[in-house]
């Protein structure tokens, strides 16, 4: 019987290439994302290479809309045995004075509430299934400070924290939760960032990013796609409560 995973933020970036390994290693994967177009593309990739999904245009951050359809995966495939929680936005780059309380408000709930309810949603079903696992895709702003991205990273570092904690309170269960800490990824995300940067030449950040690796280069998604399905495979079994970093020795040290 396939094994079933939700992933959030899948329409591109590293959700999408989260979806797509997943589904390559057997798993069935019902794909959510606020962009419809960039959702239905990643079904269409996994179908197009024999694999199963379904796209769900969901809101992360509406506690409401995320229940039906965490039940509406379960119903149709039987369970869920597995939640990847990937959706994120950067946020403004900016000193704190400069954001707005708006601004600030938005990333944390976009970021950080809406794992919370996330996670909050689907533990009913893992308990129904026996068992699950969760990552969190967090960022190296979970584990060190970043200029200019404060709230960014305050919700970053508060997934980190959700993420010890709830894998403290459902071990009983059992549900696994972890958190993979990427470097700097080659995805959309980050070319937001250097245009804010660098926007009369964003190459000059992007540049200026890989440098902070000690491997001197960027991730591609599916390198972060690996370690999350190892986290959600049972050959992590004893893996929990855990922050992994996913970035060339970034964190490591100068």
């Amino acid at each position: 019987m396939a094994r079933i995973a939700v992933v959030s933020g899948a329409g591109s970036g590293i959700g999408r290439s989260i979806a797509t390994v997943l589904a390559e290693q057997g798993w069935t994967v019902a794909v959510g994302d606020i962009g419809e177009a960039g959702g239905r593309e990643t079904v269409e990739q996994i179908t197009a290479a024999g694999g199963e999904a379904m796209f769900t245009r969901i809101d992360v951050t509406d506690g409401a809309a995320l229940e039906p359809w965490f039940a509406e995966v379960a119903e149709r495939w039987g369970g869920i045995d597995a939640l990847v929680n990937n959706a994120g936005i950067n946020g403004p780059i900016a000193l704190l004075e400069d954001y707005s309380a708006e601004d600030f408000q938005h990333i944390i709930q976009v970021n950080l509430v809406s794992v919370a309810l996330a996670t909050r949603a689907i533990i009913p079903h893992m308990r129904r299934r026996g068992g699950g696992a969760i990552v969190n895709i967090g960022s190296t702003a979970s584990l060190q400070g970043y200029g200019s991205l404060s709230g960014y990273t305050a919700a970053k570092h508060g997934v980190l924290g959700l993420t010890r904690t709830t894998a403290i309170e459902y071990a009983d269960i059992p549900i696994r939760v972890n958190c993979v800490c990427p470097g700097p990824v080659d995805t959309p995300l980050m070319q937001g960032i250097y245009e804010a940067m660098s926007p009369d030449d964003p190459s000059v950040a992007r540049e200026m990013f890989a440098q902070t690796s000690a491997l001197k280069r960027y991730a591609n998604a599916r390198e972060i796609s690996a370690v999350v399905a190892f986290l959600l495979s049972d050959a992590a079994s004893y893996v929990t409560g855990a922050a992994i970093p996913v970035d060339g020795a970034i964190t490591a040290g100068v």
